[in-house]
């Protein structure tokens, strides 16, 4: 089910997005790399920012690094692979609604846990790799106040020249394939309808559920 995700694989997912969130506002023409690089240190400044660190700010931060993050990544590509074989006996209104309620899932799944990772963290980029329209880029994070280090890989493609992010890899977990064999399991044992019924108890759950 959703709502059996390993804790330490969810926490991973968190930093994993929060510098999925970083891949933005470099050109065009910055090669996958730059382009995460290049944005780090700002949505670092909104974590640091004095101005966002009372209690009642946490709302308002993570809009801003959602404002900053949706563009940045392929929402409905993420979704298709995420969704696979399935994804194809879907409508284009099924399609619009999946995506809508996996971004939601992967929003709330991981703003509960970005504060863990605002102070002392630091960020190392180990390689590039480009393959035409395909690119990816390793790096890891060192988080000092959860004595750890994540492995993170981010994969990319092109899209109307545009390098955007289609998968974070963590820990050598793809976030795409994780999802995707829980949900492939859903439906499989039941439909499509139950796993679209079981995202949306999760995003209550997560809603009820203090931040």
């Amino acid at each position: 089910m959703v709502s059996t995700l390993r804790r330490s694989l969810v926490e991973s997912i968190g930093v994993g997005l929060l510098c999925l969130a970083c891949a933005g506002l470099a050109s065009a023409t910055d090669s996958p790399l730059t382009v995460i690089q290049a944005t780090m240190h700002e949505i670092l400044a909104i974590l640091q920012d004095p101005a966002y660190q009372d209690p009642d700010q946490s709302q308002v931060r993570i809009q801003k690094i959602r404002e900053v993050a949706l563009p940045q990544f392929d929402s409905r590509e993420i979704a298709k692979r995420t969704l696979g074989v399935h994804w194809r006996d879907r409508t284009e209104e099924q399609r619009q609604e999946f995506i809508r309620l996996f971004t939601d899932l992967i929003e709330k799944t991981y703003s509960s846990t970005l504060d863990r990772y605002r102070e002392d963290t630091e960020f190392f980029f180990d390689r590039e790799h480009i393959d035409g329209s395909y690119a990816e880029v390793d790096s890891r994070i060192l988080a000092p106040s959860l004595n750890k280090t994540f492995s993170l890989s981010y994969r990319l493609h092109l899209v109307e020249g545009r390098w955007l992010i289609y998968d974070v890899v963590i820990e050598n977990v793809s976030m795409v394939r994780n999802y995707r064999t829980q949900f492939n399991r859903i439906i499989n044992k039941s439909s499509y309808e139950n796993l679209v019924q079981s995202i949306e108890s999760k995003l209550k759950q997560l809603a009820a559920s203090p931040s």
